[in-house]
């Protein structure tokens, strides 16, 4: 069930004979609000293709920050760093933010030599080569993918130890409908608050030195392709757990980090649900 509710404000007025009136015109106001979304509530990932040379990722980069704040913890972000764009050049944008797993999807998917910034919602389209989305197109998506009901659900739970920087993440997957398809589940480390170098077509001068970057892709624990579940058919209220581990590099700060959990089709790499859960909590 959708917890994003509609409320619209309606404004009539009634006229009564030989009597005079105000009429109120229009436009009327729509309002969204955004309510608590369980973890068998719908979710949907947004992949960003992105970069710090890239001088128009900024604007990219403000859409999700206008989407969260429409669908809350609905939409699940991750920034890939890939391509020509991401790589480290000259003095200033000496960061890295690039990973195994990022290069293997940008070139399975194509995303940078489309041409960044774009992303993918869902991954949705990818059987008929249409996944590739500009960032205009991305509410329209999630919108459209928000309106059917979750298919299974993702519980998180994570154990963090500061002494040596060992994480264990307990994913627990429960089906809500029957799925008659292989299916993945993928873990993805993201960091958030991470400042560096952007380059922004739109600022004077180009070069931004404490640009905030959010939701970098870290690190993969599942390969770029997920762990296989196992089976070719999977019933309605049938329950799946793994475990799995990863040691943090020092680097990073795990108050800012995340765990993103996505189940895909394992043929055509189609998102099914998606969940976040800070690593510590």
């Amino acid at each position: 069930m959708r917890t994003l509710k509609h409320q619209v404000t309606l404004v009539s007025a009634f006229c009564i004979a030989f009597s005079s009136c105000d009429v109120i015109e229009g436009p009327f106001i729509e309002e969204r609000v955004v309510s608590e979304c369980s973890n068998k509530c719908r979710k949907i990932l947004l992949e960003d293709y992105t970069g710090h040379m890239c001088g128009n990722c900024p604007r990219a980069a403000e859409k999700i920050t206008e989407l969260k704040n429409i669908y809350g913890d609905q939409l699940v972000v991750i920034a890939v760093h890939s391509g020509f764009f991401a790589e480290p050049s000259g003095t200033y944008f000496t960061n890295d933010f690039r990973t195994k797993t990022g290069n293997e999807w940008d070139e399975h998917f194509g995303n940078s030599a489309a041409g960044n910034p774009n992303g993918m919602v869902n991954r949705a389209g990818y059987s008929e080569s249409s996944h590739i989305l500009q960032y205009t197109q991305w509410a329209q998506k999630v919108e459209e993918l928000l309106e059917s009901e979750p298919k299974a659900a993702i519980e998180l739970e994570t154990n963090y130890n500061a002494n040596t920087y060992d994480l264990t993440v307990t994913t627990e997957i429960e089906i809500l409908q029957t799925i008659s398809n292989p299916l993945s589940i993928n873990l993805v480390l993201t960091e958030s608050n991470v400042v560096g170098y952007q380059k922004d077509y739109d600022a004077n001068p180009e070069k931004i030195p404490n640009y905030q970057h959010s939701h970098i892709m870290r690190k993969s624990l599942t390969g770029s392709w997920g762990k296989d579940l196992g089976k070719e058919t999977y019933q309605n209220r049938s329950l799946i757990s793994n475990t799995f581990h990863i040691t943090l590099d020092e680097k990073w700060l795990p108050e800012n980090m995340s765990i993103v959990a996505f189940i895909t089709k394992t043929n055509t790499l189609e998102v099914v649900q998606a969940q976040e859960s800070p690593v510590i909590k």
